[in-house]
């Protein structure tokens, strides 16, 4: 319950008008905040590149989540470019609120977050030879056809990566001839019609770089046709390795203990206890994914 004490200790988010050029927010900041964009236009600047622009930010966006809520470094200089209006939101003002932010809101943040951090953990972990295997890496988290600026989605990935910006640009066209990201209009801008599949094809990009086989293109026909049967069951269906074997019997696909051993390095089952193998349908659909849309990645297409 809110009493009228706690009311008059909730410290609201701040309003500002700004001017063209003025700067809301850079890496000499001491105290971290969240800055809501809400008419205008920000540019986030690059201060050891000589203030290069990274990437623009519209109304409606946030920046600073990521230093706030997870004491992340703030990276980049935060510029108006045109006379703006922004929100802030500061560490006093984040504590207080939480206390009575709704709960769908706090949903929100924490998505916000958690997807910030989960695109930091996939840029640092995507720094590879491969430019294929790390710009899929890099798209994969935005949202399925969802309207994205080409020019500032290949800078920021370009400086995130230290990829060349034309090697950035050849590898979103073959992304692209592979329909795996699809222009817009005069291809100002584009879209990610799959997510998924940018996950699976940088799979296969690292395993072609590792020169190790990728098991969802390896299959035989009989294991082709066991992926289909496996698919048509409840998630977590268990049983022992003997009663598997069986059930593949029964629906007549001879199984021998070899045969056996090498499905189980596909991944279809968890381990659990009392000797039971658990169907994962997350592998058994990551797997019929592969295969419906091989062409495309391995650009057949």
């Amino acid at each position: 319950m809110i009493t009228r004490d706690s009311r008059k200790k909730l410290i609201p988010p701040t309003q500002l008008r700004v001017k063209a050029g003025f700067v809301v927010s850079s890496p000499e900041d001491k105290d971290k905040k969240i800055i809501l964009l809400n008419e205008g236009e920000l540019v986030a600047l690059d201060p050891k590149s000589n203030n290069k622009v990274i990437f623009r930010i519209r109304p409606g966006n946030l920046v600073g989540v990521g230093a706030l809520l997870e004491r992340e470094s703030i990276r980049y200089i935060y510029q108006a470019t045109v006379d703006s209006v922004i929100t802030v939101i500061n560490d006093e003002c984040m504590e207080s609120e939480l206390k009575s932010l709704p709960v769908w809101l706090l949903a929100v943040i924490k998505a916000i977050s958690a997807r910030t951090r989960k695109i930091n953990e996939s840029i640092r972990s995507a720094k590879t030879n491969n430019p294929l295997a790390s710009l899929a890496s890099f798209c994969k988290f935005y949202k399925k056809d969802e309207y994205l600026q080409t020019k500032a989605l290949l800078q920021e990935f370009s400086w995130l990566t230290k990829t060349p910006l034309p090697t950035a640009s050849e590898a979103l066209k073959t992304l692209v001839r592979r329909k795996l990201v699809v222009f817009c209009g005069d291809n100002s801008c584009l879209t990610i019609p799959n997510p998924e599949i940018l996950q699976i094809f940088s799979d296969y990009q690292k395993a072609k770089d590792s020169n190790k086989p990728w098991h969802p293109f390896n299959l035989t026909l009989q294991q082709k046709k066991i992926l289909v049967l496996l698919s048509t069951l409840e998630n977590g269906t268990s049983k022992d390795a003997t009663a598997w074997m069986a059930f593949f019997k029964e629906h007549n696909f001879e199984i021998s203990v070899a045969d056996w051993l090498q499905i189980l390095q596909f991944e279809w089952f968890v381990e659990r206890g009392n000797h039971l193998l658990s169907l994962d349908l997350e592998k058994i659909n990551y797997f019929e994914a592969a295969l419906k849309y091989e062409q495309n990645i391995k650009g057949t297409v």
